[in-house]
């Protein structure tokens, strides 16, 4: 009887969450997200030789810093004027990202995976404070990682995450009152390390989490197109900055819920002073 009422009660709780999950997987399909990618749990999921495929989504907001800048202005084609660029806060970068998650277990105790995919970014009024909005197309992302479990004991996982991703954003930056272009060219590589862990109930839920650092380098290119000055030369200008992260240190939290044999799905949230992340997965084991 006991044994009964376990199961119907585990599988209430997956329909519960299945439902809960799907609602907020199409959430991230129809919406805007950003910049932090998907972790997981900080623990090793595979056995050696198993493969995993699956999709991964992200949906967050992050602040940047945008320092070490340098421009260069060219008036009717001619050089004109070069120097520094003032440092300042990029505010509320967004950036949507969906991925193909591959993954093969080294060793039951660690596996690795590849991610690649596609990202679109936007953020508003925050490099020239003239009520413009940057909205670039669809852009190309990759990334990948490692994790690790160096302790397990009946339902609990102790583990470590590695992994890093790497973007390129690129479109237009518009204000109504602008008469010429401006073009955005944004690199930026992310780096994630977190150390967590994760328990297991009836072997079909989980929650995991732990701390983790989160690093932000790159660079931000912003090519003004040619306006008229009051002589009526034509100007052009050239402004370059490095990117770096806001803050570094966060925590996160998730849950694993098996959806049928070989299948998870994950939903987490993610937690910088810079940044708030959602993410979700759904991977296949095999």
């Amino acid at each position: 009887m006991k044994t009964t009422d376990a199961l119907t009660k585990a599988k209430n709780i997956r329909n519960l969450l299945l439902g809960i999950s799907a609602l907020f997987v199409i959430a991230l399909g129809d919406s805007s997200a950003f910049a932090l990618d998907p972790m997981g749990p900080p623990t090793a999921g595979l056995e050696q030789g198993q493969f995993k495929a699956g999709v991964d989504f992200s949906y967050s907001k992050m602040d940047l810093e945008l320092t070490d800048g340098t421009f260069v202005e060219y008036l009717d084609g001619l050089l004109s004027d070069s120097g520094e660029a003032t440092s300042f806060p990029l505010k509320d970068f967004k950036a949507s990202k969906a991925y193909v998650n591959l993954g093969y277990g080294f060793a039951d105790n660690c596996e690795g995976f590849l991610r690649v995919g596609g990202t679109k970014s936007e953020f508003d009024d925050s490099i020239w404070l003239d009520s413009e909005e940057f909205d670039s197309g669809n852009d190309l992302a990759v990334g990948g990682g490692i994790k690790a479990t160096f302790f397990e004991e009946g339902d609990l996982k102790v583990g470590v995450l590695l992994q890093g991703s790497w973007a390129n954003y690129q479109g237009q930056l518009d204000s109504p009152n602008w008469t010429g272009p401006d073009f955005v060219d944004i690199d930026m590589v992310e780096v994630q390390m977190a150390a967590g862990a994760s328990y297991t109930w009836e072997g079909i839920f989980s929650i995991y989490g732990g701390p983790f650092f989160h690093f932000v380098s790159g660079d931000l290119d912003d090519t003004v197109g040619a306006s008229v000055t009051g002589l009526g030369e034509l100007l052009n200008s050239e402004y370059s900055w490095d990117i770096d992260e806001d803050s570094v240190f966060g925590g996160y939290i998730g849950a694993q819920l098996e959806v049928a044999e070989g299948c998870s799905l994950n939903v987490e949230y993610q937690k910088t002073a810079a940044a708030d992340a959602f993410a979700a997965s759904i991977l296949w084991r095999f």
